[in-house]
């Protein structure tokens, strides 16, 4: 049988057999492409986002750092200045206990033993330095107590001004991270997306040139959920520090800030003994009642942030601590003038029967904060503090007493003539023998009701943290300030990806978007469906969407203020371990890790807001 021969189809046949493969191929490639290009996009994004975040926690926590470090610098000014005058009124007492000393204690003792105790052959050492001494009292007195009252009332005036600084700063903090997180503005969206009306005044309050989250990324707000986070935050950083009051109220004592009085004398009342009783009134002052009964009543001044009861001895004992050893505890010897005569020990007598051997000059003094009490007469003698006690006035006290030291003749001896020993003190009115009169004295006081340089409160309230229990190596650290958690948002539609059809920079691409399916407005105004892809022709097909939760992207971020003391660069003299405190302005920022509660939160946050 004849064979058939083969034959080949035309390649004009053969056209089109591989478009099926090449479109289908190509097709898969532009999906991976664009897959690719939005995931690019997104996570850039998220990352700029991630930053903006962390960017404004950091500097909202920074300037709540800066806030502490502020009222820091300032307490250490006003404690400065409390040690200027605590010095300024030692100087005047001291000043005025020098004058005296010698020109009426030193002259008073020459005078009342003129002709009877006379002067050995080195007296001129007594004199000479006496007169020296003498002539600089003249100036010392008036220059120092021209300096207490000229400084004193200026530095207690500027503490006045410092405390109102510190309010005012602290304050302005609060105002300060509410423009760095641009929470007005939020607010705003927030209110508008919930009511649909723009707030008025909105544009003016939420300045971008703070908003710190707007500098970085134009499109991104505080979200809901962060607009919540802040008012949290705000709350406890305001419990954070406090007011600290320095001083006490009349009749409460150091060790408590409570005591029991009886005020009630026993009367003859009309119907019998009744007791006659003097109780506080609401002015401070006290007024008569009767009562049948023997009355006792129990003040207490509670740590309400108006009197700090025994804690109010932080500042003054740091103030104390800060004074120099003149102001705190100026009792020394004073060597000049000073005589000690060797050469009367033998001589003749009808010349020397009796002469100074020793002039010596003791001082003591100090300045502190007046702490003196006073008897109540309805109490039976019962102490309490003064009104102008307790931290509300300075006082300085000096005083100086001679020891003289003359000889008495003993003899005819034998080739030696007479023994002249020094055997007979003369001491001053603070011994008990007041031969040589009374002792030279000096006082001084700046402070409230008794002041003398001024009539101003010698310490006054300032800022501190809440917390001023002594700090242990497991509580009262105050180590760091409440944290700051910031979440914030963006529309996905801010971000340029395939589909995009108003992106920003050089978006528009618009693929695969049908002319109906619009942008959404925002977060959380809408959503846009995408169409399932069904066929490998159908439309939309392209239409990737972006894949967010109401159409937002968020980031969440966590900052704080804390206290450190760099060892190696400040260290203390004391080697101790120093903890938190409106003390010292080692106030620092930093960002910490949001907890699984806080991104749990979040996340569930995302399906109400």
């Amino acid at each position: 049988m004849p064979r058939r021969a083969l034959t080949l189809p035309s390649r004009s046949k053969q056209r089109g057999q591989a478009l099926i493969f090449v479109t289908v191929t190509a097709l898969a490639m532009i999906l991976a492409l664009l897959v690719m290009f939005n995931m690019g996009q997104v996570t850039t994004e998220k990352m700029r986002l991630q930053n903006t975040a962390d960017a404004a926690a950091y500097s909202s926590a920074l300037a709540q750092a800066r806030d502490y470090n502020f009222s820091a610098y300032l307490n250490r000014g006003m404690i400065a200045n409390d040690a200027a005058v605590a010095q300024l009124v030692g100087l005047a007492s001291w000043g005025r206990n020098y004058y005296d000393t010698f020109n009426r204690l030193t002259t008073d003792v020459d005078k009342k033993y003129a002709g009877k105790v006379n002067f050995g052959p080195l007296y001129p050492l007594w004199t000479v330095s006496h007169a020296i001494a003498q002539g600089a009292s003249r100036g010392i007195k008036p220059a120092f107590e021209g300096a207490a009252r000229t400084f004193i009332p200026s530095l207690l005036s500027i503490n006045e001004v410092i405390v109102g600084a510190q309010k005012i700063y602290h304050y302005g903090t609060a105002l300060t991270v509410a423009q760095t997180l641009g929470v007005f503005s939020s607010f705003a969206s927030v209110m508008q997306r919930i009511s649909g009306f723009e707030m008025p005044g909105s544009s003016y309050l939420s300045a971008g040139s703070f908003n710190v989250i707007a500098q970085n990324d134009p499109a991104a707000q505080l979200s809901a959920l962060g607009l919540l986070n802040y008012l949290y935050n705000t709350q406890q950083w305001a419990g954070f520090t406090k007011t600290r009051n320095p001083l006490g109220p009349a009749g409460s004592e150091q060790e408590d800030n409570s005591y029991t009085e009886r005020y009630c004398d026993n009367g003859n009342g009309f119907f019998g003994d009744d007791w006659i009783c003097k109780l506080p009134n609401e002015l401070g002052g006290h007024s008569w009642s009767y009562r049948t009964h023997p009355q006792i009543d129990t003040i207490t001044y509670p740590d309400d942030g108006t009197f700090d009861g025994p804690l109010k001895n932080r500042m003054s004992g740091v103030v104390m601590a800060t004074t120099d050893e003149f102001t705190r505890d100026r009792s020394k010897n004073w060597w000049l003038p000073i005589l000690i005569d060797p050469i009367l020990i033998v001589g003749p007598a009808p010349i020397y029967p009796s002469a100074w051997f020793l002039k010596m000059l003791f001082h003591d003094g100090a300045t502190k904060l007046a702490d003196d009490k006073a008897s109540n007469p309805l109490t039976g003698g019962a102490k309490r503090r003064n009104a102008d006690s307790w931290n509300h006035r300075w006082v300085a006290n000096d005083s100086t007493h001679m020891l003289g030291i003359s000889t008495a003749a003993f003899g005819p001896i034998p080739f030696y003539g007479y023994l002249n020993i020094p055997i007979i003190p003369w001491f001053s009115g603070s011994n008990p023998w007041d031969f040589l009169g009374k002792d030279a004295s000096g006082t001084g006081s700046a402070g409230y009701s008794k002041g003398e340089f001024s009539k101003k409160t010698a310490l006054r309230a300032y800022r501190d943290v809440t917390d001023v229990a002594q700090a242990t190596d497991k509580e009262h650290q105050n180590s760091s300030s409440p944290p700051l958690v910031v979440e914030v948002e963006k529309p996905i539609t801010s971000i340029a990806v395939s589909s995009s059809l108003g992106g920003r920079g050089t978006g528009n691409l618009g693929i695969g978007r049908a002319g109906t399916a619009a942008d959404p407005t925002g977060c959380g105004s809408g959503t846009r469906n995408v169409q399932t892809i069904t066929t490998v022709f159908a439309q939309n097909n392209l239409d990737l969407g972006q894949t967010t939760n109401k159409n937002c992207m968020r980031a969440l971020a966590k900052a704080e203020a804390y206290f450190s003391r760099p060892a190696g660069l400040f260290p203390r003299d004391d080697g101790k371990q120093e903890y938190g405190s409106l003390y010292s302005p080692y106030w620092q920022a930093r960002l910490v890790p949001n907890t699984a509660f806080e991104q749990i939160g979040s996340i569930l946050a995302q399906n109400v807001f």
